[in-house]
């Protein structure tokens, strides 16, 4: 038997790497970097069944019999690395042994990695964020090799800049495992079965200690199994930060380089006595080099499971303002992707969500399609498909999500906003929580520019339900919404349902959603032919000239003006050019004004519902100033705009009791009064929209707004067969409660 025979393995036989036809290889090899550790040669790889980056490490020989040693060395590098499981430890995908006659060639395929050495040529030369870097790295491969001396008792004997690789993800990993050996075993000498022994020859001498040097195999389990490895450990630091590979001894006397914080420990490493060398335990556990942010923050983040939801909320409050001082590489290659998952498994909570797109700042297209579409697909779908233990949780991320949505909309495909996004987010219009079902509003604003024809007639569906909604300010953020995607809807889609959802805005008894039709009306004015500026606005709108609010009668008095010179220019027209190319003139003129909008449309994405707010955010009933910010079509961040309405984040994250978005500057607390409008006494609300409002009009409010003469006038011309103000779109609602307010609307 050979003396490594209890390490042998036949490597053929693993996973499913064989085809029909014998063994091979299912990646396909690129190009090979200049070095590896020991006999093998590392190439870049990718898979040839779903074109994923990969590594392969190559091991050929050529007469198996004479180098019978570097095979089983070879071998068991392969096994080991198949059998030890660790974060800071390279991970094998696949293996395979192919023969032919006398030569043998193994394949190693590990994830994606590349050498240290080549990853640091890449590096700043003296930065402090670069020092932080490296404290993480040296972190992580100290974490390694203290795993491997403390929990398994096995020894590298072969720890240096040759055999740590470092990850896509910037993870520093330990490899080369051909020399990995159990520390007992050592002590057997060349009788035993220890690769260390056999193969010490394959190790430079400037990484061995004294008594690896010297091969004084009978004293090494005498002392600590970490004794060894702590000696190269000392060899990587400073090899890492001198830039590049030691080649004598003595040069690990140069300490110029090495900082300040990490000199103690470093000599510790490099101990003569075996029995004083620094356990690389104690090195991770109490080193000042470990305490900056960028390690606190991995290291939080690495033990997220473990903190409590105290904890995770402070920390993720702070994230954001923490990544600002961090290099932009470990934030975008390593703690975004962290932050995603821990999203994804639910480790991490709702306030995670504004962080990770913090993080995914300034990444292309391509990059933020790889890294973080995966993710928020993930998590719009989580509610659909998941538990109810679990609902509440990803109702919250959800929340997070459509709050956050400028931020990635334009990220997005528009076939995956299309199909996946908008129909998982679609259940929130009826969620029993009015913030956010109005969220929900300010969010299809953000995605509207990007669904075609039949997801908009779903949408529209969806918005026939909220214009007669509880909550007043949903009904006039309906009619808000509807006038910012005019523009989106096909020409007959919005001539059966524009004119029939404004003018039923008109109605509403509360004064904010009667002012969101008029200016929802004068926007769309392009929209409508003069029969119907003539026959259906003017009468609906003459009747708000006298409306109690007197907002409302200003508006009421420009949208008039508007229509009138409408008319008046279609007039003159026909006087010049007859009936028939005057209806063709104002055809074209529609059709410019709609493709012009369309061009300039998407501005004001960023600031929700900008358009409206400008006119409509007037402290109108006694409310909160005008927004500054979305007037000017700036989106401001969910934790300023929560300030701004006065909630407190820290304290209740995205809680459904949180007030909805003041998107009209007008204050409300949500009631449960189940019918749309209020009793026809007077509008809801205080201020000039109660009943002092009412009487100072000198008429009854019901009488000005609710019943004017109009409404029977409006009948007669608009084709309805349900009576729902909309057309025949949803003749497939059939909830009483609607029924309900559908008729009140109608009296």
């Amino acid at each position: 038997m050979s003396m490594f025979g209890n390490f042998g393995v036949n490597l053929g036989s693993v996973g499913n790497l064989f085809g029909a036809s014998g063994p091979r290889l299912n990646y396909d090899l690129g190009e090979a970097y200049p070095r590896a550790a020991g006999g093998w040669t590392h190439y870049r790889a990718t898979s040839k069944e779903d074109g994923s980056a990969a590594s392969v490490f190559k091991f050929v020989c050529n007469d198996v019999h004479k180098e019978r040693v570097r095979v089983e060395v070879a071998r068991n590098g392969a096994k080991r690395l198949k059998t030890t499981r660790h974060p800071n430890i390279l991970m094998l995908k696949d293996s395979l042994e192919v023969e032919e006659g006398d030569k043998l060639t193994i394949y190693v395929v590990t994830e994606s990695v590349m050498p240290l050495e080549e990853h640091l040529k890449d590096l700043p030369t003296s930065t402090s964020q670069r020092d932080e870097y490296y404290a993480l790295g040296i972190r992580q491969v100290a974490t390694a090799v203290s795993f491997l001396a403390n929990d398994c008792a096995l020894v590298h004997g072969g720890v240096s800049m040759s055999t740590v690789v470092v990850t896509d993800r910037l993870d520093w990993k330990l490899a080369g495992l051909d020399l990995l050996s159990e520390h007992a075993a050592i002590g057997r000498g060349t009788h035993g079965p220890a690769p260390l022994v056999h193969a010490a020859f394959s190790v430079p001498d400037q990484y061995k200690p004294e008594e690896y040097r010297r091969g004084d195999w009978a004293g090494i389990p005498g002392g600590p199994p970490w004794a060894i490895d702590a000696w190269g450990l000392g060899c990587l630091i400073q090899e890492v930060y001198r830039g590049g590979a030691i080649s004598r001894t003595d040069q690990l006397r140069e300490v110029d380089h090495i900082p300040q914080v990490l000199l103690k420990d470093y000599q510790r490493l490099l101990a003569t006595a075996p029995e004083r060398r620094y356990n690389p335990k104690k090195l991770v556990e109490n080193s000042n080099l470990f305490s900056n942010k960028l390690v606190e923050t991995i290291t939080f983040l690495d033990n997220l499971t473990l903190k409590d939801s105290i904890e995770k909320e402070q920390f993720f409050r702070h994230l954001p303002r923490v990544m600002e001082s961090l290099a932009k590489a470990p934030v975008q290659r390593k703690i975004l992707p962290q932050i995603g998952e821990a999203l994804v498994f639910g480790s991490a909570p709702a306030l995670a969500v504004s962080p990770m797109l913090h993080a995914a700042e300034g990444l292309s297209d391509d990059d933020f399609a790889a890294k973080v579409t995966p993710t928020i697909v993930k998590l719009f779908a989580k509610e659909t498909s998941g538990s109810k233990e679990t609902s509440s949780s990803d109702k919250l991320v959800r929340v997070a999500l459509m709050e956050n949505l400028s931020r990635f909309a334009e990220h997005l495909p528009n076939k995956l906003a299309d199909e996946t996004i908008f129909p998982a987010m679609s259940s929130s219009f009826t969620d029993e929580d009015p913030f956010v079902r109005e969220l929900t509003l300010k969010a299809t604003l953000v995605l509207a520019p990007k669904l075609t024809q039949r997801t908009h007639g779903n949408l529209l569906k969806y918005l026939s339900k909220l214009q007669i909604d509880p909550e007043p300010p949903i009904r006039a953020n309906t009619t808000i919404l509807l006038g910012n995607i005019a523009r989106y809807l096909a020409e007959a889609t919005a001539k059966r349902v524009l004119l029939n959802a404004f003018t039923r805005a008109l109605r509403d008894q509360f004064p904010p959603a009667r002012k969101a039709g008029l200016m929802a009306l004068c926007s769309t004015v392009d929209f409508y032919e003069p029969g119907e500026a003539a026959q259906r606005v003017l009468p609906a709108a003459a009747p708000l000239t006298v409306d109690p609010e007197k907002e409302v009668r200003e508006c009421a008095f420009r949208c008039l003006d508007m229509f009138t010179d409408l008319l008046k220019r279609f007039s003159v027209r026909v006087e010049e050019q007859g009936a028939e190319k005057a209806s063709e003139a104002h055809k074209n003129d529609a059709e410019k004004a709609a493709s012009k909008a369309n061009r300039g449309g998407g501005a004001n994405l960023g600031g929700a519902l900008a358009w409206a707010v400008n006119a409509a955010a007037k402290r109108v009933g006694g409310s909160a100033p005008v927004d500054e910010d979305a007037l000017a079509g700036r989106a401001r961040r969910p934790e300023e705009e929560a300030a701004a309405r006065g909630i407190d984040m820290s304290a209740k994250s995205f809680g459904s009791d949180a007030p909805p978005p003041r998107l009209y500057g007008e204050a409300y607390t949500p009631t449960s009064t189940p019918g749309t409008t209020p009793a026809k006494g007077g509008p809801p609300g205080g201020g000039r929209g109660g009943v002092q409002g009412v009487q100072a009009g000198g008429a009854s409010y019901g009488r000005e707004v609710g019943s004017s003469s109009h409404v029977s006038e409006e009948r007669e011309v608009e084709v309805d067969d349900d009576g729902d103000g909309w057309g025949d779109m949803d003749d497939d609602l059939d909830l009483e409660a609607e029924k309900d307010a559908r008729q009140r609307l109608a009296k």
